[in-house]
């Protein structure tokens, strides 16, 4: 380890921090030459969850979801038990024995004779039928059902437990626990399968460590109650901000030296029960979150089954009685009881959208303001309001993550709008676009932090970053060392505590993982900040390193420099009216045409392939005629800006919209433009400078008023360039003439 690894958050530094503390070298002494009882690494407990997870899957025959539920039980009974040994171990009354370990495949041999399938008959029902008590007295809500069995095999049951029997996991650090739990819930609950996207663990972390939960002095003579933040997370899926949450305040309560036992296990009682609220629309996934709450020390009390959407918390006929009662618990305490939250900690759904063509969802769009005259709204926005109402004002603070089509959009301005109109921005940390690619999701997301505004409150300064990496690459391989959000909490905390920030470019490239932009942490003043645009792309320091280099050589006289709207931007094809209501395109219907996409380029601008067909027959985006000599350039972020030079042979034909296209007025021109637009400084412009989310691409807008394009002034230089460019214009012709030859003589040869 280095000196940069101890942080929270760093998987290192949490590994050793639970192999060093107290109750560890305690067990390994009480253990030793009785039962091999150890705490394992996080490599080995990650493998042995896969392995378990594997095992049942292929044995069982189940579902991913059921093999995590299955394998849920028995986590159950091993934290259980683990908890006895150390009991045992603290109580120091007697010498441990190999039989006190009953998560054991030795105690299944004692059991033989007895019960076919102990672990289920009598551990498991010991574990249900304590939490049925639990439920019946309105202390916890329900996990499993009050007959609920361990459906697996006697001999699965074995196997797995042959595999974690000698793993000591009492009271291993709550975010390294977190950690090792997820990965079980990486391979079963995740992605399409449950048709929900669940936040990368990085993510939640960097979330939870820059969101204000704090603890009152713990000497101050104030209830419990009141020196606590009421945290919520109204979309809390599997429950990874919660746990996150719940990590973060015992660790405060066991780092205040001045408490007693006996008061921190009071704050530990009050946070848990009465501080940590969920609430997720989903059945099988809310009752995930509670198990997994109780696997890291909770019950899940405050976990609801609802749509947090609906103001009302409607309760449809039929509804199962526990679920009705858990609507109208929640209904009390945020109707009724006017609870206000201190934190929100969420990740909506990005794509879920309410319609106001179906009639329960019409009813919930009734509800927002934002989505007034709109025939639908995507969940996520609807939750920004939501969230509005429900934090307390002026001190309430929302962490979210949202896709970047609501920071940048052209159409998404009413939503820009209603944040800046309601909220004070704290800070905007655009994450990678790989960041959901292990739930198969390409979309541009960002962390969003945002304080509810007091009365006539003014902007302030915005702490932003653009990240590259959050603990995977784009193959989805754990990269945790690389993980830059460890260095942005770090710098955010900085930032927070001294109102200074200095600037960072880190060019953190690996030949392993290519990037795309380097990490970059900067802060925008108020006046800097432009309401079409909240994404920290917009802001970036590499951009504003390029526009201000170019600006300085314009003023030395040693370029000149120029925007989109100083060129002849190509139109789209459009339909012509002449008394037609339905319009024609003149001059192309009945007409064959050549027809390429961005996919049919090299990222050096030559044409690999193309289609053929009567206008009418190519896509509607088939809608951009080009000539010799233009200038097209991709606007797709992906393609980083791919140019063309449209050569002789393609004059006439047409390509798709996902170009722009520049129509020079000579040839010179046209060669300066298509040296110019394959540098890096103008590419990355194109990068910055994109918008969307699934998709981001430069807009024709953004093109003619912040792309900026220079030419050189110096003739000699200038003339060099143009030579150069015909240089490789005319190569190019010569290799696809000599291809053509080869495949001509090649199938000669083979007739």
């Amino acid at each position: 380890m280095c000196f940069d690894d101890f942080v929270d958050g760093n998987e290192k530094y949490l590994e050793l921090r639970s192999h060093l503390s107290y109750t560890a070298f305690n067990q390994i002494s009480a253990t030793k030459d009785v039962f091999d009882f150890q705490r394992p690494s996080l490599s080995d407990l990650t493998k042995t969850f896969y392995d378990c997870h594997d095992l049942i899957w292929k044995k069982e025959k189940i579902s991913p979801t059921d093999a995590f539920y299955e394998f849920a039980k028995i986590m159950f009974i091993k934290i259980r038990e683990d908890a006895k040994i150390h009991k045992l171990i603290d109580d120091d009354k007697k010498d441990l024995t190999v039989g006190d370990f009953v998560f054991s495949t030795d105690w299944i041999d004692l059991q033989a004779n007895v019960e076919a399938n102990p672990f289920n008959t009598i551990l498991f029902r010991q574990i249900r039928d304590g939490l049925e008590k639990q439920i019946r007295t309105k202390k916890k809500k329900r996990i499993f059902d009050a007959t609920e069995k361990l459906n697996l095999k006697p001999s699965t049951i074995r196997e797995i437990v042959t595999r974690l029997q000698n793993f000591d996991l009492y009271g291993i650090d709550e975010d390294l626990n977190g950690r090792m739990f997820e990965t079980f819930l990486n391979a079963t609950v995740r992605g399409k399968g449950l048709g929900q996207y669940f936040t990368p663990r990085g993510v939640v972390h960097y979330m939870t460590q820059t969101a204000p939960i704090h603890i009152a002095s713990f000497d101050d003579a104030a209830p419990l109650k009141q020196r606590i933040p009421f945290v919520l997370d109204g979309c809390c899926g599997s429950g990874g901000f919660l746990i996150d949450t719940m990590a973060r305040f015992i660790q405060k309560v066991n780092n205040a030296e001045l408490l007693t036992d006996g008061q921190r296990q009071d704050y530990e009682e009050e946070i848990k029960n009465h501080h940590i609220y969920g609430v997720e629309a989903t059945e099988k996934i809310s009752r995930i979150a509670r198990l997994n709450m109780y696997l890291h020390g909770d019950g899940g009390s405050k976990i609801f089954q609802a749509d947090m959407l609906d103001m009302e918390f409607s309760v449809e006929k039929g509804m199962a009685t526990e679920m009705t009662e858990g609507i109208e618990e929640l209904k009390k305490t945020i109707c009724k009881d006017s609870l206000e939250f201190d934190v929100v900690l969420s990740n909506p759904p990005f794509s879920m959208k309410y319609k106001s063509s179906d009639a329960s969802e019409r009813k919930i769009l009734e509800q927002y303001s934002i989505a007034e005259r709109s025939t639908s709204e995507k969940s996520n926005v609807l939750f920004l309001e939501r969230y509005a109402n429900l934090l307390k004002n002026g001190t309430g603070e929302l962490l979210t993550i949202i896709d970047d089509t609501v920071l940048n959009g052209q159409d998404s301005q009413k939503y820009r709008d209603f944040i800046l109109e309601h909220f004070i921005i704290i800070q905007i940390v655009s994450l990678p676009f790989n960041t959901f690619f292990r739930a198969e999701a390409n979309i541009k997301t960002s962390i969003l932090h945002l304080r509810k505004k007091r009365p006539n409150e003014e902007q302030g300064s915005t702490f932003m970053a653009i990240t590259n990496n959050i603990g995977h690459d784009d193959h989805s391989r754990d990269t945790p060392e690389r993980n830059n959000l460890t260095v942005v909490a770090r710098k955010f905390e900085e930032w927070r505590s001294t109102g200074k920030l200095e600037t960072v470019i880190v060019s953190n490239q690996s030949g392993d993982e290519p990037l795309a932009c380097p990490m970059q942490v900067f802060e925008v003043p108020a006046e800097e900040l432009n309401q079409k645009r909240l994404d920290a792309f917009y802001y970036s320091p590499e951009l504003k390193e390029i526009k201000n280099k170019l600006t300085d050589l314009k003023k030395e006289n040693r370029i000149e420099l120029y925007t989109g709207k100083d060129f002849d931007i190509i139109k789209e094809i459009k339909k012509e009216r002449n008394g037609d209501c339905k319009g024609k395109y003149k001059g192309f219907d009945g007409n064959k045409f050549r027809y390429f996409e961005i996919g049919d380029v090299t990222q050096d601008g030559t044409i690999t392939k193309f289609r053929k067909d009567f206008f009418e027959n190519l896509p509607t985006r088939a809608r951009l005629q080009v000539k010799k000599g233009d200038i097209i350039f991709a606007k797709n972020i992906s393609s980083r800006g791919t140019t063309i030079l449209i050569p002789e042979w393609y004059d006439s034909q047409l390509v798709t919209t996902g170009f722009i296209g520049i129509r020079p007025k000579d040839m010179d021109e046209a060669l300066m433009l298509w040296s110019i637009m394959e540098s890096e400084i103008f590419r990355k412009q194109v990068y910055y400078l994109s918008i969307g989310a699934s998709q981001p691409e430069l807009r024709d807008i953004f093109f003619k008023n912040e792309v900026l394009v220079p030419f050189p002034k110096d003739e000699r230089i200038k003339r060099q360039i143009i030579e150069n460019a015909i240089s490789a214009d005319h190569a190019r012709d010569t290799l696809k003439d000599a291809l053509n030859q080869t495949t001509i003589l090649t199938q000669t040869f083979l007739k």
